[in-house]
């Protein structure tokens, strides 16, 4: 297992749906990630068909970004019920509490992430009609020192970092027209200490047999495509978030996005998909 760990130069957005552009998320979710490397290969002439093929068969699997700073990395907190109150109100745990959760035992104290700072960026817009001005504020993350956004990658396959050479100068997230988002990257390993009869997801994951949920937070994904023919609006679907604990192994699904929206790819000009595959960790809980 590999840990791609992302070093921003410049503020990054990730948008919350249904809550507009003054505010922003703080970890970059794996479906997003995955749309973005696949429009990179697209962009370099990369075979994306290959790519996404890896994916569905699970030769390639990818967690969402989670904070790190210098060599302590962040995981998110699991969604269990019984979780003392100054737990479950964590979003994030260290490596080893989180190690220590899914191995059935609760740790005494949670330290938080603070390296991690919300910011706006002040905006001017101009009235059509009138030609009035406006400030509205666009919400963006910054991080300080030796620290960012990573994710963890099972499988090799160049193809990754291919794309993420070409997107450490586009940018990765929203509002890269502005600047956002610009990176370098490092490869390091990464181990984690698991076991047990249920799984967590480290991924946002589409369930293909909700029976086998065992405690969960849905989330809502969406968003928005931009093409030479248009900008078009994802359909909304919902998906189990990062901390899932499921009963046994589900894989989740890739979602070809025209079973949702029959002629999507007709109006976009290419297929969509949506990364709901999950990565699994073996839990005690």
């Amino acid at each position: 297992m590999k840990a791609i760990k992302l070093y921003f130069k410049t503020p990054i957005r990730s948008g919350v749906a249904g809550l507009g552009l003054e505010s922003s998320d703080s970890i970059l979710h794996s479906d997003t990630l995955f749309g973005a490397i696949a429009n990179a290969l697209s962009k370099m002439n990369e075979d994306v068909e290959e790519f996404i093929e890896k994916f569905r068969s699970r030769e390639i699997l990818i967690t969402s970004c989670f904070p790190f700073k210098g060599d302590s990395y962040y995981l998110p907190n699991l969604h269990l019920p019984n979780l003392p109150q100054n737990i479950r109100k964590k979003r994030f745990l260290a490596k080893s509490k989180f190690e220590k959760l899914i191995s059935g035992d609760i740790p005494e104290k949670i330290s938080d992430v603070d390296f991690m700072k919300k910011m706006e960026i002040p905006k001017v817009v101009l009235d059509r009609t009138t030609s009035n001005s406006g400030i509205y504020y666009l919400s963006c993350v910054k991080f300080e020192g030796e620290s960012g956004l990573y994710f963890l990658v099972s499988g090799k396959d160049k193809m990754i970092e291919v794309a993420l050479k070409y997107l450490e100068d586009e940018g990765i997230g929203g509002k890269k027209t502005w600047g956002l988002g610009k990176f370098e990257f490092k490869v390091d390993d990464f181990r984690l200490k698991d076991g047990g009869d249920n799984y967590v997801t480290l991924s946002l994951t589409l369930p293909t047999d909700l029976s086998k949920i065992r405690y969960w937070k849905p989330i809502t994904r969406s968003g928005w495509i931009n093409t030479p023919n248009g900008t078009f609006r994802k359909p909304k679907v919902i998906m189990a978030s990062e901390g899932t604990i499921f009963k046994g192994e589900e894989n989740g699904d890739l979602l070809d996005l025209d079973t949702a929206y029959s002629d999507l790819s007709k109006k976009v000009g290419h297929k969509v998909y949506l990364n709901g595959m999950s990565f699994l960790i073996r839990a005690e809980v």
